[in-house]
């Protein structure tokens, strides 16, 4: 876990998110997603991007989030190729050195967080763009 990072403060699935600036390609307007038949879990559907599908992610059915409240704003995408809906975009963030933890064993999202940070009352989740693909896939293979 690096203390290092510019992370993008977004809200998604309810909650503070952070994603490491290093993990994105770029962040773009929300664009509708056309569905799959027999898309994997996780899995919402698929978007054009750059004239290739990019595949984009469903924050409903991930361990320990809920479904967005409304169409998201904007479409953070991923190097590892994957679109993460954004309800808001906040800004960026330098997180304060030593502020970083280790998601709780019992955390239900710990199989796609690199970390939790507490600041001001306010708790971000670190989104882990490695973790979260490799989640993404092992649900492709239970299926």
């Amino acid at each position: 876990m690096s203390e290092h990072r510019t992370w993008l403060h977004a809200k998604a699935a309810g909650m503070d998110l952070l994603i490491a600036t290093s993990d994105l390609r770029e962040v773009v307007a929300s664009a509708p997603v056309s569905p799959l038949p027999g898309r994997p879990a996780g899995i919402a559907g698929v978007v054009v991007y750059e004239g290739e599908f990019l595949p984009v992610l469903a924050w409903d059915e991930l361990p320990g989030c809920v479904a967005p409240p409304g169409r998201p704003q904007a479409l953070a995408v991923l190097r590892p190729r994957l679109g993460i809906p954004l309800e808001r975009l906040v800004g960026t963030t330098d997180l304060p050195h030593g502020i970083l933890r280790e998601p709780e064993e019992s955390d239900p999202a710990l199989p796609w967080l690199g970390g939790v940070a507490h600041e001001e009352g306010q708790v971000f989740r670190l989104l882990d763009a490695d973790r979260l693909v490799a989640l993404l896939r092992r649900f492709r293979g239970e299926h």
